[in-house]
Formats: C-alpha cells, sequence, structure tokens
C-alpha cells in the first residue's frame, strides 16, 4: 500500500500542475482518469493511517474497516454543504412563477439591477429601450458596487459634462429572438442621439417605480413582483466526497484553494443554454416598435 500511495501522491501532483492540459484532454478516459488522483492518493493516504491505528491484526481486516471509516467520516464532512445546497435549491424552485396578463407598460424611474459588479455602468441596449417608453423619465443601473441614473433630454438641456454613450444600442432586437435588424436598430439611435436629444448621466434616483431584475427574472412594481420567471440552477457537493482541481472545474463554489468539490447540477423551469438575461425582459415589455421583432408600442 506505501507504494499505491506514494504513485499517487507523484500522479496527484502532477494534476495540480497540468491540470488546464489534463483538463483539455479529459475526454479521453486515461487521461480523465488522472484527475481523480487528488482524491484517490487523500483516500489511501488516510485509509493508511486510520489502518495502522486501529487494533485489528489481520492487514486486508483492518484496511477494510479504515475504508469505511474514512468513507463515511469524508461524507459526514460534506453533509452539511450538501444538506445547505439541497435546501437552497428547492426553495428557489418552490417560487412560484408569475405571468403578466399582458405587456407591462413601465412609467416613471426604472432601475435595472445586476448580479455582479460591472466594470462601468453605461447605459446598454435594455436601458435605452426602457428610456423610449412614454411614460419613463429616468433609468437607473445598479450593481453591488453602486448606481448611475441615465436621462433623455433635449440637446438644447443637456450639460456636455453630463453626456454618455450608449451601448449596443441595437442589441435588445436580438434578445428577444431576431436579430435581423439590430444594425438598422443601432443606426436610429445613433441619428437620434446625434440630433435632437442627448443621452445623460443625473443625480441618482435612490427610489424606483419599477425595478428590473434581468438576472432573477423578475420585474417589481415598487415592492411588488408583477412578473416573474423562476429558473434555478444549483450544484449540489456529491458523496461520498471527490475532489477535482479548482482550474479545471465549472464550480469552484465548495473550494477556496487547488482543490474543490466535485458536484452535480439541479435544475428547475424553463432554461436555455445560452439564453441572453434580457430575452425575457424583452417578451414581457411593452417597448417601443423599433422593427418587427419587437414588442408593440405601449
Amino acid at each position: 500500500m506505501t507504494r499505491a500511495v506514494i504513485v499517487t501522491g507523484v500522479l496527484a501532483g502532477l494534476v495540480l500542475l497540468l491540470g488546464d492540459a489534463i483538463g483539455f484532454f479529459a475526454f479521453i478516459p486515461p487521461v480523465g482518469l488522472l484527475l481523480l488522483m487528488p482524491s484517490l492518493f487523500l483516500y489511501l493516504l488516510a485509509v493508511w493511517g486510520v489502518a495502522a491505528i486501529l487494533p485489528i491484526r489481520r492487514v486486508w481486516l483492518a484496511r477494510g474497516a479504515a475504508l469505511m471509516i474514512v468513507i463515511g467520516l469524508a461524507s459526514l464532512a460534506v453533509l452539511p454543504l450538501r444538506l445547505a445546497a439541497i435546501a437552497e435549491f428547492e426553495r428557489r424552485a418552490g417560487v412560484p412563477d408569475i405571468v403578466p396578463p399582458a405587456r407591462i407598460a413601465l412609467a416613471g424611474d426604472v432601475r435595472i439591477e445586476e448580479s455582479y459588479a460591472l466594470t462601468s455602468r453605461v447605459c446598454d441596449d435594455l436601458c435605452l429601450a426602457v428610456l423610449d417608453m412614454d411614460g419613463v423619465t429616468s433609468v437607473t443601473v445598479a450593481d453591488p458596487q453602486g448606481t448611475t441614473t441615465f436621462r433623455l433630454a433635449a440637446r438644447e438641456d443637456a450639460d456636455p459634462a453630463a453626456v454618455a454613450q450608449p451601448r449596443d444600442p441595437g442589441g435588445l432586437v436580438a434578445w428577444v429572438g431576431c436579430g435581423e435588424d439590430s444594425g438598422q436598430v443601432e443606426a436610429q439611435w445613433q441619428a437620434r442621439l446625434a440630433g435632437p436629444e442627448r443621452l445623460v448621466r443625473s443625480a441618482s434616483v435612490t427610489r424606483a417605480d419599477y425595478t428590473l431584475r434581468p438576472s432573477a427574472d423578475e420585474i417589481l412594481r415598487g415592492r411588488t413582483v408583477i412578473a416573474r420567471r423562476t429558473s434555478v440552477i444549483v450544484r449540489v457537493p456529491i458523496i461520498p466526497p471527490f475532489l477535482l482541481p479548482s482550474h479545471v472545474s465549472n464550480d469552484a463554489a465548495y473550494g477556496n484553494g487547488p482543490l474543490t468539490l466535485a458536484t452535480t447540477e439541479r435544475r428547475a423551469g424553463p432554461y436555455t443554454e445560452g439564453e441572453h438575461p434580457y430575452a425575457v425582459m424583452g417578451q414581457w415589455l411593452a417597448l417601443r416598435n423599433y422593427d418587427q421583432s419587437l414588442a408593440s408600442s405601449p
């Protein structure tokens, strides 16, 4: 067993050093098996140590008992994380959908909340389309690190120092599902913002009449949810636990070092691979009809 511990230890070190290359060729069975070496090494090392202290004379019996003890303790150690992940999945999956009876015409001050920190808060395609709705006076783009408020203003009233440039004005056409005339929509906005109107940054608005949460597929009027699509993806640690190199794992939520726990995926609700978070917003909102792919005017 000493030889097995040494060999798996060497292979585990090799996996940690060359994880990127090994992960790239992991679809080849002999190579993919190398990803199990860190776990195998730790299990063998633990079995070796536990068997040495057990008061059992027969080596095979001591190692068998040690294996059961090691797997049991490892599973118990991971069990709280597994139960917490399952409970989180069930909690989120149990939230009911709310389907708006008609397309939602926004008005007043609107807030778009992103769940991740943006390198720079700009008025993108969704922000610009919302600003263009008849009753909307401002759009505040918010992320965990701050907020920026945008308005459309007449050219003569706009402070040159506050003028901002939008990002990807025609993108929403593609997210809604057409993509044919996104260039035409972008050209329309470029002409418009070079002519009678300007997009400007203004004083931040702290209270919103409507809140859009694209990452959560949710729209609120004040504090009341008026549209929601439940779509949940949760990674659950497997039992007995196995470790994978963090840089080749698609989820490092349960590891802060070179290794992370192997997980299985649980999903609930509609989910389309590669779907943009803005797609469902385009389906729910009464956006202006720039071309036939967008919703009808409010």
